[in-house]
């Protein structure tokens, strides 16, 4: 199977594979630093989270924006697939804030992890470079 094209939009970003749990995703990465998930709420990786992205690397981090549904590159829509309805977006955020698991924060936990231990930085969580 073949990976999709990077969409234009991301074009600047570098496209790696994470594996965790018996799942790979793709995460598409900018700038050099600790590093910063920027997850996003709607489907797929917009252009204003790209932008955003790229707003956090000109700060001096690492911008790691993993794909978990939907599709790259697309404004956002309101999601109309099983996929993307499997997950919900606010379900997963109270999940992260009271410190419980899911099949998709274990898996972002793992990737902030990896992250941590490559690039460093005041850890997952922390508010020291707010």
């Amino acid at each position: 199977m073949s990976k999709s094209p990077t969409p234009p939009i991301l074009s600047d970003f570098t496209r790696e594979s994470f594996s965790s749990r018996g799942v790979t995703r793709d995460v598409y990465c900018l700038g050099h630093g600790p590093a910063v998930l920027v997850i996003s709420e709607a489907p797929g990786i917009t252009p204003l989270l790209a932008e955003f992205s790229r707003r956090v690397a000109d700060r001096g981090l690492r911008a790691v924006m993993p794909h978990l549904f939907g599709r790259d590159g697309a404004r956002r829509r309101c999601p109309s697939t099983p996929v993307a309805r499997e997950i919900c977006v606010s379900r997963e955020f109270t999940l992260f804030a009271k410190h419980q698991a899911s099949p998709v924060t274990s898996w972002l936990r793992d990737l902030a992890r990896a992250e941590h231990e490559r690039h460093g930085g005041p850890g997952v969580g922390s508010s020291a470079c707010a």
